[in-house]
């Protein structure tokens, strides 16, 4: 049974091939005016990380997605890869910022899924406003 439900697993696992083809989407379908060469990513791999979603190092133009998404729906991964591709162009959270993120039409609903997922993982059964 364990290695059924192990095999399952791995089979549904995403690869570091499919961010960057979610990210071609995202790119095309939502930040159509970056620059093809200065403002997409090096790489995007998964990571582990206990306290982000993911993480942007415009330096080398690396995006590191949290290996906790790995069963995420696409439309989340989506909303995390958008938000680290703007940090490609904007370090912080400013208008800017939050005007381009607010091109994805998935934006709430995936905020939704990420707060939840947070509060569900905590283990603490309190959900914030």
């Amino acid at each position: 049974m364990i290695a059924m439900v192990l095999k399952r697993e791995a089979k549904n696992r995403k690869s570091d091939e499919d961010l960057s083809k979610w990210a071609d989407e995202v790119l095309s379908d939502l930040l159509g005016d970056f620059d093809p060469i200065t403002e997409r990513p090096a790489s995007i791999t998964w990571r582990a990380m206990s306290e982000r979603w993911g993480s942007c190092t415009t330096v080398d133009r690396t995006i590191r997605i949290s290996d906790r998404l790995s069963a995420a729906p696409a439309y989340v991964l989506k909303h995390v890869l958008l938000h680290e591709l703007i940090h490609l162009r904007i370090a912080d959270h400013g208008a800017e910022f939050q005007a381009l993120l607010a091109r994805n039409p998935d934006s709430a609903r995936a905020e939704s899924f990420l707060e939840g997922f947070e509060a569900g993982s905590s283990g603490n059964s309190d959900i914030y406003l």
